[in-house]
């Protein structure tokens, strides 16, 4: 039996949140603030000091406080009321939630999709499926360095993203889409925060194409029930409950 090997670990979380060179600042800071959070390193009732923070983070309290800012908006700090910011009961809960969310918004919006997505798209995310599977074919033929496993981990980010957000992009209803848009822009920290195992990736592939097949056929039912099996299938496979 091969060996599960987790490429996305602790120690990488300042590497993956960097990735993304679009990534401000605050940006960096609202994601290790909230990744601190999911961990219950700062549980509910927690008080943020912004001056501390950032001295633990190494940065200005400036990102920090802006940072805060964002997650009072979002509801996962809450504002007392002698001013002290702290961490909501619960908050550790958000990326179930929003995976929740998910669960009721994505469905419908892949069955929109189907019915309106076109050819070019289809032909570009099935370019990027097969780049993913050819990773995972090179590593069921032997290839299982930490390097190759960094590539197909990219890889298969990069597809997770782009499959979920055009279908948002082509549903054809703003405020789904937008929403659907505002559940993934957490999908960063759900990365750094769980490791992607070979067997996650794989069925992930596997759930992705199934989708894309069904986008392809414009089989809106089809596509609808794709995405939800896939969506209950990532939550069952990952490792820690509050972690989708």
């Amino acid at each position: 039996m091969k060996k599960e090997i987790s490429i996305l670990t602790e120690p990488d979380d300042q590497e993956l949140l960097q990735e993304d060179e679009s990534l401000s600042l605050v940006d960096e800071v609202y994601q290790k603030l909230l990744l601190r959070i999911i961990r219950c390193e700062l549980p509910g009732g927690s008080e943020l000091k912004s001056t501390q923070l950032a001295r633990e983070i190494g940065v200005s309290r400036t990102p920090v406080v802006q940072a805060l800012a964002r997650l009072q908006a979002d509801g996962i700090v809450i504002q007392q009321k002698n001013h002290r910011a702290v961490v909501r009961e619960g908050a550790e809960n958000w990326l179930v939630e929003i995976h929740e969310l998910r669960l009721l918004l994505e469905p419908s919006a892949a069955g929109m999709a189907a019915q309106q997505i076109s050819e070019e798209e289809i032909t570009r995310l099935q370019e990027m499926a097969a780049e993913v599977k050819a990773c995972q074919q090179q590593y069921e033929d032997g290839d299982q360095s930490a390097e190759h496993l960094q590539k197909w981990g990219a890889a298969s980010r990069s597809f997770d993203y782009a499959l979920h957000l055009t279908i948002a992009d082509h549903c054809g209803n703003l405020p789904i889409s937008e929403a659907i848009h505002k559940c993934w822009s957490y999908k960063r920290v759900s990365y750094s925060a769980a490791g992607e195992t070979p067997e996650i990736m794989t069925r992930g592939l596997y759930d992705h194409l199934v989708l894309l097949d069904a986008l392809k056929q414009h089989d809106a039912e089809t596509a609808a029930a794709a995405m939800t099996m896939h969506l209950r299938n990532a939550s069952r496979m990952r490792p820690d409950r509050l972690i989708v």
